[in-house]
């Protein structure tokens, strides 16, 4: 499982790394571990999941948040 590491950076920048991420990694089937310092970083990620229907899951603990989120291969036309 490959990890973005999001935790130096402020809204909305884990969101604009994450979809550079995106854009730019040629992914298969497979998880992203992401790891934020703030609740407002993971909430506006959250959101955009929702919004593209990725599928995740959460983890807290006192000292992190992450987030687990599963790419789908994109499928050609």
């Amino acid at each position: 499982m490959e990890t973005l590491d999001l935790r130096s950076k402020q809204c909305p920048m884990s969101l604009v790394t994450l979809k550079r991420h995106l854009l730019h990694e040629h992914h298969s089937d497979k998880s992203l571990h992401l790891l934020f310092s703030s609740e407002p970083a993971m909430q506006d990620i959250i959101r955009y999941l929702d919004k593209k229907s990725y599928l995740y899951s959460i983890n807290r603990s006192d000292s992190q948040v992450s987030l687990i989120m599963q790419i789908k291969a994109q499928k050609s036309n």
